[in-house]
């Protein structure tokens, strides 16, 4: 595989979890998605425990629905963003393509292999949005 790859899932209910993957090696970090503003520093710890520099990063795989409409639509900001600055290919993974962490991190490193940089991942939301009026104040 060579480089390593970061891979993001913010699609599981109640967890946000975030690996670095090389080979047959897989790290990751779980966190609640009550803390899902602590996203960046997530990954800011993963990348240094893993003493992964800007240029060691062969790629970022991403989880891309269906979920919460706000996890799927951060964790997907997050990898393309990532992406963009870090100049490596962003792939996402619906959540129907895979069951377990390591099936995303296999199929993810299958559709890496033919992604061109600067290429952004949709979310997959799987259903329309549920957007209602705000309940007036009483």
């Amino acid at each position: 595989m060579g480089k390593i790859l970061l891979v993001i899932n913010t699609t599981v209910q109640n967890k946000i979890f975030v690996a670095l993957a090389s080979g047959d090696k897989f790290y990751k970090k779980n966190i609640s998605t009550a803390k899902s503003d602590k996203l960046l520093l997530l990954i800011n710890k993963i990348l240094k425990n893993g003493k992964v520099g800007s240029g060691g990063l062969g790629g970022i795989i991403v989880a891309g629905g269906p979920g919460s409409f706000t996890a799927v639509r951060q964790g997907v900001v997050v990898a393309n963003t990532l992406g963009f600055f870090l100049k490596v290919p962003v792939v996402g993974v619906a959540g129907d393509e895979f069951i377990k962490d390591r099936d995303l991190l296999k199929i993810g490193y299958e559709k890496i292999k033919k992604k061109k940089i600067g290429e952004m991942v949709l979310p997959f939301y799987g259903r329309e949005p549920n957007i209602t009026m705000p309940k007036p104040k009483l």
